[in-house]
């Protein structure tokens, strides 16, 4: 869950702070849907999508429009991220797929093998190493 309450997000307007939330999910779509990897657990992107839902419903629907992907995001209720890229304009598309390589990679450089199997499952019953 992505705190809001600090600089310099807290004079972010409820369009940037949806923008950016839509923005995160949708890279983490791709790498989990498309390139069956993720730098994320399960749960975060659960906690992340609920968070979405919970701030489209509560702004006004006029500053939700003014997201930058509602586009493709209008209907998100959280279930499910795998259709996501496929709405995706063509530009946006290539932007946030190079966005998620990048994090990706830069994930991988970063953490070793014990950290990264700890990480993406975190919060999963009956994971052993």
């Amino acid at each position: 869950m992505i705190d809001f309450s600090k600089c310099p997000c807290i004079y972010w307007s409820d369009s940037t702070k949806i923008s950016y939330l839509q923005r995160r999910i949708i890279v983490y779509s791709i790498m989990y849907y498309e390139h069956d990897e993720s730098c994320v657990s399960d749960a975060y992107y659960d906690s992340l999508s609920r968070q979405l839902v919970a701030l489209q419903r509560a702004c006004d629907p006029a500053e939700f429009r003014k997201s930058t992907y509602y586009y493709a995001m209008y209907d998100f209720d959280g279930s499910t991220g795998f259709d996501i890229p496929s709405r995706l304009t063509k530009y946006d598309r290539e932007y946030l797929t190079n966005i998620a390589y990048h994090v990706h990679k830069s994930w991988k450089e970063h953490t070793s093998l014990k950290e990264r199997k700890e990480q993406i499952n975190a919060g999963v019953k009956g994971f052993r190493e």
